[in-house]
Parts: structure tokens; sequence; C-alpha cells
């Protein structure tokens, strides 16, 4: 009777490290679909934050991951979706560009709005371009 009951209870307690650990999983995969590309670190904030969802962009857009994630080595893009990926501010400074590494403004700009104005032209279904409003949000009043 013992031995059932530690088996029973030991199932139990399996039982729930599988959900906690399929409840973190799916916690951290909806946080990385949907968050805010913040101004931080720009000299002026000029313009809002931007929305964003990974899920629109592959699943409404058709957009694979080497189409703005990159990782470039010997001149070819290395990068990989199932290694850790850096935040884009670790290559691309919101100040001043270095080396060959264009701004952090300018990197989002040219893969952005330059996609979605070649979608557009492409009469492929798309999100705003020709407007900053379109795809920012107000910036916040200061204090």
């Amino acid at each position: 009777m013992k031995r059932g009951l530690a088996t029973v209870a030991a199932g139990c307690i399996v039982f729930f490290l599988v959900l906690t650990g399929i409840y973190t999983l799916a916690s951290s995969a909806e946080s990385l679909d949907a968050f805010t590309i913040e101004n931080k670190g720009y000299k002026l904030e000029r313009k809002g934050p931007v929305p964003f969802t990974h899920r629109k962009h592959a699943n409404d857009y058709r957009i694979s991951c080497w189409d703005c994630h990159h990782e470039y080595k010997d001149g070819k893009n290395v990068y990989s979706p199932w290694e850790q990926t850096q935040q884009c501010s670790e290559c691309h400074d919101p100040v001043k560009a270095k080396d060959k590494t264009v701004t952090l403004q300018k990197a989002f700009h040219m893969n952005c709005r330059d996609c979605h104005a070649k979608m557009g032209a492409q009469k492929k279904r798309t999100g705003p371009y020709r407007k900053c409003f379109g795809c920012h949000t107000p910036p916040s009043p200061k204090k």
C-alpha cells in the first residue's frame, strides 16, 4: 500500500514538473514573439518605439529568420536560429557606426523599412513603411 502511494506521489511530482517546464517554454517563446524595439541609447528620441511580432512576420509575411538576423563570417551569413541570438545593439551601436557596421537606427531602417518597401513594390502584403508613425508609436512625453 505504501509503495503504491509513493508511486502515485512520484508520478504527480513528475507530472507537475513536466507541466511547469511546458508552461515555462511557452511563456519564453511568447515573450520572444511579441516585443518592442526600443530607442534606448539614441542621442535623441524623435520617434517612439516600434511594436514587433516574430509570428506575424513569419506566418503572414513569410519572412525567414535569416532575412533579418545575421552573423557574418568571411562574408557569409552563418546565423543559426537554434543558438543564442544576440541583441541587435550588441553589434550596432545606437550612436555611432563602427568599422563597416552601421548604427542601430540605420540597421533597423535598412532591414525593416526597406524590406517593407520592397514587398510593397512587389504588390505583396506588407506593413507600413512610408510614414514614421505607421510603425513607430508616438514617443512618451518628457517628464
